[in-house]
C-alpha cells in the first residue's frame, strides 16, 4: 500500500506539471491514475474538479469565449436555485486547495465568471442565445449523420438535437445522469437497429465516443449477447475513433450458490470484479455500452466493487431463487422484472433498501414510486444477484413536460427492452408470522470500503431502529437500544431494550445479572444518550404489532460468539472468566427445530479472518442449539466475506470479523 501511495504521489506531481503547461486533459488522466493507485490520496476529488473546470473552459462560445454551463457542470435546463447550489458546492470543494494545487485560483475565477452570467436573468438569456446559435451546426458530437445526395442531413430535426445541452462532454456515471438532464430529440441508438423514442431525455448524449476515457468502466447494454461481448462490464484500455480496446471484468462469486450461478453463465451485475486478462478485444462503441459505471476500489487493489447506490434505478428479478436458477439457468429466459429506486447505499452487512416503481399512464418510459403498503423492498446480502442491471434514469424536478412531477423518473428504453411494460407491483416479501413485522435496516454506505469495520454516519440512523451497542466490562455489543432521535451531530437519544423472560431459566439467569442477547425484548423507561462511536451494528429483528415486543435471534449467515462449556448454573464469577467460540449460523431459528451452527477458527496468521473448523475426519464441526440453549450466545460479531482474498493465501470462504466485537477470550 505504501508503494502505491508513492506511485500515486508521483502521478500527482506529473499532473501538476501538465497543468502548468495547460494540458488539463492529460493532467486529469494522471490524477485518475493516482486515484486508482491510492483512493484515499489527500484532496484527489477537488484536484480532479480543477482539471474538469479548466478543460471545460476551453470550449469556446463566440462572444463569451467560455461555455459557462460546462464550467459549472450543469445542464442549460437547470433552475436558478440549481446554479447557486452548484456554484457554492464547487467553490467549497476547491477552497481548501486554493494555494496547494496549481491553477485552482484560475478555476475559482472561472466559477465566479460563470455564476455572474448564469445567475443574472438578462445575462443568461443573452448567453443562451449566443450559445445556441454557435452550437447549432457543430457536428463533433454526432455519429455519422445521414445525408442525402446533396450533402444535406436527411432528418430535418437533427440540427435541433440541442447539442448545447449535452452537459460536460466527459462520460458520466449512471448516478450522474440521474441528477442531470435535457430535452433531446429522438435518436437512433443501438447500432441503428431500432429507433428508441424517449419522452424527454436523450440518454445517447452520454454515450458518444468523446465520453469514453482510458480506464473508465462501462456497462454493456443488458440485452446484448454478441460474441464480441465478454462480460457485463468492460474497462477502456485504448481508444481510436469510434472503437476501443476493452478488457472485460470477471465477477468474483463468494457463496457456493453464487459460484454455481457464475458457472452456469448467468449475468452478474453486482459484487466484486477483477479484470479478466484472457478476455479483451476491440469493440465498436456505438450501440454496445449503456453507461459509465460508478465503482469503488476493493479490499485488494486489483478488485472493483460495483454495488447499487442511493438514487439509482435498478431492475430486479421477480420470484428470484438463486439455488434453483443456478441449477436450471433456462428459467432466467422467462423471468420477469421489477423496477426499483435505490433508497439506501448498499451495505455488505445489511444489503440495500429499495422502493418499487410503476409506469405513469400516458408516457413511454416515465415511472414513479409505488405508494401504499408493500411498496418497499429489502434485498439482503445473500440475495445480491437478484439485482439484474442498472437502468440509466433521469430524475424530473417538476415542470419539464406536462404531466410529470418532482421525483418521477424517465428510464432509458434500451435498458427496458426485455422488461415487462407493466412490472408486477406485488411486493417481494417472505412469509412471516402475521403478528410480526420486520424492521427494515438502514444500511451503512461506507461499510463495504472499510477493512476494520463500519464507520457510521448520522444519516445511517432513523427513529425506531434497533441497534446493538458496546457495553459491559469487556465492551462487547450485547446491549440493544431503540433509537429515539438525534441530539447532536454525533449523539443520539435511545431507549434501552430489556429482556422479557419467557422460561424460568431465563428469569434465573437475569436475576444473577447475567446478559441476555437472544429472545424477547421490550422498550421500557430507561433512556440513554449515546455517542455514534458506541454503536456496533443494526439489529435484524421482528416487532410485534400488538404488544411492542422485539424478537431477536441469530439468523442464517450471521457470525456469533457463544460461551464455551456453558452451564445454566453459572454465577457472575463463572461468566467473567468464561471463554468463547466463534460460530457461523447455518439455519434460521424456529420453535420446532434446532438452529444449526458451524464452528469457526482463526486463519493462521490472520487475527480477524476466520474459517470453518474441520475435525480429523475432514467433516466440519457442526451442532444444533435448541430454544432453551439460547442463553449460551454471547453476542453477534459483524462480519463479511472478502472476494478475491484467495490470491493472498487466505481461503475464499473465510469471514472477516469486526475486531472490536471479537471476544477477548475467544477460541
Amino acid at each position: 500500500m505504501s508503494y502505491n501511495k508513492v506511485e500515486a504521489l508521483r502521478e500527482k506531481s506529473d499532473a501538476e506539471k501538465l497543468i502548468l503547461s495547460n494540458d488539463y486533459i492529460a493532467a486529469r488522466t494522471k490524477l485518475k491514475k493516482a486515484q486508482q493507485l491510492f483512493p484515499s490520496l489527500d484532496h484527489i476529488t477537488p484536484m480532479l474538479t480543477v482539471c474538469e473546470i479548466l478543460s471545460a473552459s476551453t470550449n469556446i462560445i463566440p462572444g463569451y469565449e467560455t461555455d459557462y454551463y460546462w464550467v459549472l457542470q450543469l445542464m442549460p435546463s437547470s433552475a436558478f436555485t440549481d446554479i447557486t447550489c452548484q456554484y457554492q458546492k464547487l467553490v467549497s470543494l476547491l477552497q481548501p486547495i486554493k494555494y496547494k494545487f496549481p491553477a485552482t485560483e484560475l478555476a475559482l475565477k472561472l466559477l465566479q465568471e460563470a455564476y455572474s452570467v448564469l445567475s443574472d436573468k438578462k445575462k443568461r438569456v443573452a448567453f443562451d442565445i449566443k450559445r445556441g446559435t454557435s452550437w447549432v451546426n457543430y457536428e463533433t458530437f454526432e455519429s455519422n449523420p445521414e445525408k442525402d445526395s446533396n450533402g444535406e442531413k436527411v432528418n430535418g430535426n437533427t440540427n435541433n438535437i440541442n447539442i448545447q445541452e449535452s452537459g460536460s462532454g466527459s462520460g458520466s456515471s449512471s448516478s450522474d445522469v440521474i441528477s442531470e438532464g435535457y430535452k433531446g430529440q429522438d435518436t437512433d441508438i443501438n447500432s441503428g437497429s431500432h429507433e428508441q423514442k424517449q419522452d424527454f431525455y436523450n440518454f445517447d448524449t452520454y454515450r458518444t465516443p468523446e465520453c469514453f476515457e482510458l480506464r473508465d468502466i462501462w456497462a454493456v447494454h443488458c440485452n446484448l449477447t454478441q460474441p464480441c461481448i465478454g462480460g457485463r462490464y468492460g474497462q477502456v484500455c485504448n481508444k481510436s475513433g469510434g472503437e476501443a480496446e476493452i478488457t472485460w471484468l470477471k465477477p468474483i462469486p463468494v457463496t457456493e450458490g453464487e459460484r454455481r450461478w457464475f458457472d452456469a453463465g448467468l449475468p452478474v451485475a453486482c459484487g466484486s470484479f477483477c479484470l479478466d486478462t484472457e478476455k479483451s478485444g476491440t469493440v465498436g462503441l456505438k450501440g454496445v455500452f449503456s453507461y459509465k459505471c460508478s465503482w469503488d476500489s476493493g479490499i485488494t487493489e486489483e478488485l472493483y466493487e460495483i454495488y447499487p447506490k442511493k438514487g439509482e434505478v435498478w431492475a430486479v428479478y421477480d420470484n428470484f431463487d438463486l439455488d434453483e436458477w443456478s441449477y436450471n439457468p433456462d428459467i432466467i429466459k422467462e423471468c420477469s422484472y421489477k423496477l426499483v429506486e435505490i433508497i439506501t447505499d448498499y451495505s455488505i452487512y445489511n444489503g440495500v433498501e429499495c422502493g418499487q416503481l410503476v409506469k405513469v399512464n400516458g408516457f413511454k418510459s416515465v415511472y414513479e414510486r409505488q405508494t401504499g403498503e408493500g411498496s418497499n423492498l429489502h434485498i439482503g446480502p445473500r440475495d445480491l444477484y437478484m439485482l439484474a442491471h442498472n437502468v440509466p434514469a433521469y430524475r424530473f424536478t417538476g415542470g419539464e413536460i406536462y404531466g410529470v412531477n418532482d421525483g418521477m423518473f424517465e428510464l432509458d428504453q434500451l435498458a427496458l427492452k426485455n422488461l415487462d411494460d407493466e412490472p408486477n407491483n406485488q411486493p417481494m416479501v417472505e412469509e412471516k408470522d402475521p403478528d410480526l413485522l420486520v424492521l427494515t435496516p438502514n444500511p451503512n454506505p461506507n461499510s463495504q470500503g472499510s477493512v476494520l469495520g463500519p464507520n457510521w454516519a448520522a444519516n445511517d440512523f432513523t427513529t425506531g431502529q434497533v441497534w446493538a451497542t458496546y457495553s459491559g466490562k469487556d465492551l462487547m455489543p450485547r446491549q440493544y437500544v431503540l433509537i429515539n432521535n438525534m441530539i447532536s451531530s454525533s449523539g443520539f437519544s435511545a431507549t434501552v431494550l430489556e429482556p422479557e423472560t419467557v422460561f424460568d431459566v431465563e428469569a434465573s439467569w437475569k436475576s444473577r445479572n447475567l446478559p441476555i442477547v437472544c429472545g424477547m425484548f421490550r422498550a421500557k423507561e430507561v433512556k440513554v444518550n449515546l455517542d455514534i462511536s458506541q454503536f456496533s451494528h443494526l439489529v435484524n429483528c421482528f416487532k410485534s404489532t400488538s404488544n411492542f415486543i422485539y424478537k431477536i435471534f441469530p439468523t442464517k449467515g450471521e457470525i456469533w460468539a457463544v460461551y464455551r462449556n456453558w452451564k445454566l448454573q453459572w454465577n457472575r464469577v463463572n461468566y467473567d472468566n468464561c471463554k468463547c467460540w466463534v460460530v457461523e449460523i447455518l439455519s434460521d431459528f424456529s420453535d420446532g427445530e434446532k438452529m444449526m451452527v458451524a464452528r469457526l477458527v482463526e486463519v493462521k496468521g490472520c487475527l480477524t479472518f476466520f474459517q470453518r473448523m474441520q475435525g480429523e475426519d475432514g467433516f466440519e464441526m457442526v451442532r444444533g442449539f435448541s430454544k432453551r440453549e439460547m442463553l449460551c450466545f454471547s453476542h453477534r460479531i459483524p462480519a463479511f466475506r472478502v472476494p478475491g482474498i484467495g490470491g493472498h493465501g487466505i481461503p475464499e470462504s473465510s469471514w472477516h470479523l469486526e475486531p472490536n466485537a471479537l471476544p477477548p477470550n475467544g477460541n
